[in-house]
């Protein structure tokens, strides 16, 4: 197995991209610990499915874009196993809505789960990465293009986007490689819970070269690409999984 002696954190992991991550990585060796901010029923299902492998794992509850709880997952972390090799930094959360709609109160809210969380996950991961690792930042390609209703998720996805960039070139002569990968619209739970999602669904998967959407389970395979042996020399780069949709507009 690719991963095997390895101890791998996936923010976000209760559901969608995040538990198909979780799940892939398990599937190849690793010991998973999952990070969810509510639900604790979803992911000890993930939980489930990672012990019915034959994998291992724990749960830890905290709110990544809360600096104290995330500094405490950490420490759950550091104590139970003295080490990090795989950080995927998966979780989000922002306010929808248009640019010139949006408070103070909308900016900080988003920014912190979004990017800032990514910022102080990767700041205590590195601590726990003495002879390398790997980092990968989950985002979307909103931070290239104005996409409706992305108002200030937009500006905190490229905010992502330029810290990856940063960590990797701080981080790779330490041995700790980070990228980044920008999944298409999946169909997950999470985006099923916004207004027309059937919709925007169909439309998106016609008009996409492939024929249909991105699933989960694939934009996972691309992560554990990256996080293996073979990504070593890729560095700071953002592999888009979408089957096309991006490059046709």
């Amino acid at each position: 197995m690719m991963y095997t002696d390895t101890i791998a954190l996936v923010t976000g992991a209760s559901r969608g991209i995040g538990r198909a991550i979780a799940l892939h990585l398990a599937s190849e060796g690793a010991t998973v610990v999952l990070n969810y901010r509510r639900s604790r029923t979803e992911c000890d299902a993930v939980l489930h499915e990672i012990a019915e492998m034959g994998g291992q794992g724990m749960a830890i509850r905290a709110d990544v874009g809360n600096e104290d709880k995330t500094d405490a997952m950490f420490q759950v972390i550091q104590d139970e196993y003295g080490r990090l090799d795989i950080l995927i930094a998966n979780a989000s959360f922002g306010i929808p809505g248009n640019i010139m709609d949006a408070t103070n109160k909308y900016w900080d809210v988003t920014f912190a789960s979004t990017a800032r969380s990514v910022f102080h996950c990767a700041q205590r991961a590195a601590e726990l990465m003495p002879n390398g690792g790997r980092i990968v930042s989950v985002t979307s390609y909103g931070g290239q293009r104005v996409l409706s209703g992305y108002g200030v998720v937009g500006p905190a996805k490229a905010a992502v986007e330029g810290l990856t960039r940063s960590l990797a070139v701080e981080l790779a002569p330490r041995g700790i490689i980070v990228n980044g990968v920008m999944p298409g619209i999946t169909d997950t739970k999470s985006f099923r819970a916004i207004r027309d999602a059937e919709v925007i669904l169909d439309a998106v998967a016609a008009k996409t070269p492939a024929g249909r959407l991105v699933t989960p389970e694939e934009v996972a395979q691309v992560v554990g690409f990256l996080c293996s042996p073979h990504a070593s020399m890729i560095v700071g780069q953002f592999i888009i999984v979408d089957g096309g949709a991006f490059i046709v507009g």
